[in-house]
């Protein structure tokens, strides 16, 4: 079960942190992801790891690399999805949960791309939300639809820029974190391996593409996509 937010243009408008930025992880758009969030999210994605060991081998970057790349992709999301009046709604994200065999199934799967529990069920509505706007750009459900929604949502992806902190490490436009900045090597952070937002079905994340849904995620009836 893959549930991936995938960005297909993961270094649209990358820059180092400018002054303005002090104290961001991140810049989305107009959204500033600060870095006190990130260190929150990052510790509750800590303390999920310590409980499920096996999760922490399937991780493909730092903690807080993948942890930074899920929520800079649910702001990208969700900010499209207000601009186009589209969001998911509490019952949507239960059934999609229920779909997928439960929270604490879906969470566990979420836990190896850096959403820590508490944050899994605003990922999974940015994630139904990246279905909904490939949907309606794509004119249809149908594969033919899905990918003429995927060019257009990739466009409209880009007027949302991301500025990454260089503090988290070396980013490259085509796989995103290439090195593991000031934390160490990936699955290996403070003595616990690390790690790495929608393909249909479930989340993942790890070398993703900024920009579109990827394919491989829960499907519940939702077209898939990509990061």
């Amino acid at each position: 079960m893959r549930l991936t937010l995938a960005v297909v243009a993961f270094g649209v408008a990358l820059t180092a942190c400018s002054p303005q930025q002090v104290g961001s992880a991140a810049i989305v758009g107009e959204e500033r992801i600060t870095s006190s969030r990130l260190d929150q999210v990052v510790r509750d994605t800590q303390a999920a790891l310590n409980s499920v060991p096996q999760a922490q081998q399937q991780m493909q970057q730092t903690i807080p690399q993948m942890a930074l790349l899920s929520l800079v992709e649910v702001s990208r999301y969700t900010q499209l999805g207000e601009r186009n009046g589209i969001g998911a709604t509490d019952g949507e994200v239960d059934a999609f949960l229920a779909a997928q065999g439960g929270a604490p199934k879906v969470e566990q799967t979420l836990i190896t791309q850096g959403v820590a529990p508490e944050q899994s069920r605003e990922y999974i509505q940015a994630f139904l939300t990246a279905q909904k706007l490939l949907a309606k750009y794509g004119g249809g459900t149908d594969e033919a639809a899905m990918q003429r929604g995927q060019q257009q949502l990739v466009q409209e992806l880009e007027t949302l820029p991301v500025s990454y902190n260089p503090r988290y490490g070396k980013f490259d436009p085509q796989q995103g974190f290439v090195d593991n900045g000031r934390f160490g090597k990936a699955a290996v952070q403070e003595g616990a391996p690390q790690q790495g937002v929608p393909q249909e079905g479930a989340p993942q994340q790890g070398a993703p593409q900024e920009g579109v849904p990827q394919q491989g995620v829960p499907q519940e009836g939702a077209p898939q996509d990509g990061g």
